[in-house]
């Protein structure tokens, strides 16, 4: 599934702190400071930035500036950078599609969601163009949260000086499958590091007001309005991205997360199940079929994407969330084990004046994983806009989701 917004950092205020960056592709201003911030709150950014390149064995090339911004000018300057990253017929074709597959309500404003929930979420994030990070000023004396955090953006600016993340970032939006995985090494990696920080530089007392200040933010933003496409998109990176980087730091240290970062994982499948990253388990390439000479001149392709396991993990959901689960921690989501067993997928949305064409082709591990899939769209299919027809055969299942005429 395409990420939305890689331009920003997206911070899911948790328990364990928060934050960051994904490195963007076109160039983009960074958002105009603040005033300076003190002698004694700029020695305190600076005492953390200092402890974090031994730990995270990387030395810095460079100087890394850093800026405070209000989050008024945080929540102005996302949706220039959102209108930079994703053209906004992508944006608007997205939507139709989640709304299609029953992933939004009908009158939901994707570009509004986004920004609600991103432009409060955010703590601080790296701007890869400028080699700069920024920290959202917030009421409160700098604290144990604060020092996370820039351990976390540092880290980001460390993975840029050594691995190039603006020009080494998939730029394709639609290979989002891909793009999620890549951004789920780069955020797990920092959040790994900020975490590992925090265990050699916080007392109890930094980490006790660390979780209180986690709970307390947590009660200001509730995930529970946010529709679940968005919240799992936000949350994944984070999530799964951290046990991701924490498999390959406990196998391998470091330099195991190095290569995730040179070579990233081809799928959202490999975060999810890092042993088959281990075991170079690619992505069946399925091509998307083409259309457009069987509909007519009246059609266009609209949209076409790569759900991947990650996707369809989403869509099976049906828009359950586990009971009591904390958001931005790891979970076992419901009916997860229709997505289990993906190979590879395909989707591609046509459109005309007043008509539209849902085909997305699956291919799957085994014809068990096909059938589960399969069973699983067929309870969903009264929840899709529109008729809905599914044909499997052996380890492929193609599904045909269409207005009804």
């Amino acid at each position: 599934m395409k990420q939305l917004v890689v331009a920003v950092a997206l911070c899911l205020v948790m328990i364990t702190g928060c934050t960051t960056p994904t490195p963007s592709p076109s160039p983009t201003p960074g958002p105009k400071p603040t005033a300076a911030p003190s002698a004694d709150l700029a020695a305190q950014v600076d005492a953390v930035v200092a402890t974090v390149p031994a730990l995270r064995e990387l030395e810095a090339t460079r100087d890394v500036p850093f800026e405070f911004i209000t989050r008024e000018q945080f929540q102005e300057d996302l949706v220039e950078l959102n209108d930079a990253e994703v053209p906004i017929e992508v944006r608007q074709a997205e939507e139709r599609l989640y709304k299609r597959l029953g992933l939004l309500p009908a009158d939901a404003s994707l570009d509004q969601l986004v920004q609600e929930l991103y432009g409060e979420q955010v703590l601080a994030y790296y701007q890869p163009e400028n080699g700069h990070f920024y920290i959202i000023s917030r009421d409160g004396p700098f604290g144990a949260t604060d020092k996370i955090v820039v351990a976390h953006e540092y880290t980001h600016a460390l993975q840029d000086q050594h691995f190039n993340l603006k020009d080494n970032t998939i730029t394709d939006n639609t290979q989002g499958d891909a793009q999620l995985a890549q951004l789920a090494v780069i955020e797990g990696d920092a959040t790994l590091t900020s975490q590992l920080w925090a265990t050699d530089n916080l007392d109890f007392g930094d980490m006790l007001q660390m979780l209180l200040e986690g709970f307390s933010e947590l009660n200001q933003a509730s995930l529970d309005g946010i529709p679940l496409v968005l919240r799992r998109q936000l949350e994944f990176p984070y999530t799964e991205g951290f046990a991701f980087a924490t498999a390959l730091h406990d196998q391998g240290g470091y330099d195991a997360v190095d290569a995730a970062l040179t070579t990233p994982p081809a799928s959202t499948e490999q975060i999810l199940h890092p042993e088959k990253y281990a075991a170079h388990e690619e992505p069946v390439e399925v091509p998307a079929p083409d259309l457009l000479d069987q509909l007519g001149p009246d059609w266009h392709l609209a949209y076409e994407q790569t759900l991947g396991e990650l996707g369809i993990q989403i869509i099976a959901a049906g828009g359950e969330v586990p009971a009591g689960a904390i958001p931005g921690l790891p979970v076992d989501w419901p009916h997860a084990d229709a997505a289990a067993g993906w190979g590879g997928d395909r989707l591609a949305m046509y459109e005309s004046a007043d008509h539209w064409r849902i085909e997305w082709t699956t291919v799957w591990d085994t014809g068990a994983d096909a059938i589960s899939f399969r069973a699983r769209m067929d309870q969903l299919s009264s929840t899709f806009d529109g008729v809905t027809v599914i044909a499997i055969n052996d380890t492929r299942v193609d599904l045909r989701i269409a207005d009804d005429s």
